[in-house]
């Protein structure tokens, strides 16, 4: 797969985010990063989860998760299992849960919309900061969304960045590729005074 091709898209991309968000380019990544993603991994449903928010928003899909699945969590990631260690050797649910609640729809899930917001934490395993500052900084997100006045068009424009990714050899084509090609394109975005 040609780079080059994946980098095209991309730039086309944050054009139109920088046309359509100019004052929020702290939402680019996540977005791009959600449609394309999205478009990979699941080429049949990536329309109807394109901004769907179903999953990191809706609190009953972790909150109804027994105690159990909550420390299993935990215990199966190595990361999360040295981030909360005590924790989970004294079975601290009043910690755990809450805790679960933020990382599950990130870690567990792989929601990329979410991942690429916190992709910062992530790389750097500052689980605990994710937690502190999950409510906060999604909400914000939401609400920037939210907020547009034609978001239909928001995502018409992502649906088809999506479709152009779609249209290359899509087999060939990595999450990690396409992530680090719209880190690259955004950094040469700003380097030209955008950011």
């Amino acid at each position: 797969m040609n780079n080059k091709e994946i980098e095209k898209i991309v730039a086309k991309g944050i054009d139109f985010l920088g046309g359509f968000l100019p004052l929020k380019n702290y939402l680019y990544f996540p977005l791009l990063s959600s449609a394309l993603i999205w478009a990979i991994r699941r080429p049949a449903e990536w329309k109807e989860r394109i901004l769907s928010f179903e999953v990191w928003l809706d609190p009953d899909i972790v909150e109804v998760k027994p105690d159990a699945f909550v420390l299993d969590f935990f215990e199966s990631r190595p990361k999360l299992r040295k981030s909360y260690d005590k924790e989970i050797e004294s079975k601290d649910m009043q910690i755990l849960r809450p805790a679960f609640k933020s990382l599950y729809p990130i870690v567990g899930l792989e929601d990329p919309f979410l991942q690429a917001l916190f992709k910062h934490e992530l790389e750097r395993g500052e689980f605990r900061a994710i937690v502190l500052t999950f409510e906060e900084k999604a909400a914000e997100a939401r609400e920037d969304i939210d907020a547009l006045e034609d978001r239909s068009r928001l995502i018409a424009g992502l649906k088809t960045l999506a479709e152009e990714l779609l249209s290359l050899n899509l087999h060939l084509v990595s999450e990690a590729q396409v992530q680090k090609a719209i880190i690259r394109q955004l950094k040469k975005w700003m380097e030209k005074g955008n950011g």
